[in-house]
């Protein structure tokens, strides 16, 4: 089962237990996300709350293997090849109304944050392999410059290239 938001931050030392029950009982009188609450409240880092959520949600998302995965039109209408590498992100189908998009653990934040502000409509994601993502990536959302092996360097390495490329492409 996974922790609660306030748990993990309990456990990172982020807050104190009675500043969660605090913002628990504001919750229940306000009914606003915890998030939003412990920064209100307590200052704590938006950043933060965002990593902190990201590992809640990767607790939750299941684990695919996208060997064989060709993602539908509508998924490949969903982003360009450019915003698929420089978030991490593999959109797949369209499922009950939600997008599907695998990405990898390490780059979970980045793609909810993108997922967040700039998909209009409902996604969920799966977590797949780096080497996994980057042959899909590859073999269907090909972008001048990026190969496979790109997603499985240091992050930060990957990341700095595929923000290179993206300023020459505009």
């Amino acid at each position: 089962m996974a922790l609660r938001i306030g748990e993990l931050l309990e456990q990172r030392g982020v807050l104190t237990r009675g500043q969660v029950e605090e913002i628990l009982a504001a919750q229940e009188r306000e009914g606003r996300p915890f998030g939003v609450l412990a920064e209100r409240m307590f200052h704590v880092d938006p950043e933060v709350i965002e990593g902190v959520w990201a590992e809640q949600y990767a607790d939750l998302a299941g684990m695919v293997s996208l060997s064989g995965v060709v993602p539908t039109a509508e998924a490949r209408e969903a982003v360009a090849p450019r915003q698929a590498w420089q978030f991490g992100i593999f959109p797949m189908r369209e499922e009950d109304g939600e997008l599907q998009i695998a990405t990898t653990r390490a780059m979970l934040t980045r793609a909810l944050r993108f997922a967040v502000r700039v998909l209009e409509r409902p996604c969920y994601f799966v977590l797949c392999d780096a080497r996994e993502l980057g042959a899909a990536l590859e073999e269907h959302y090909a972008f001048a410059g990026m190969r496979a092996g790109d997603l499985v360097q240091p992050l930060g390495a990957s990341f700095s290239q595929a923000s290179r490329l993206v300023q020459k492409d505009q």
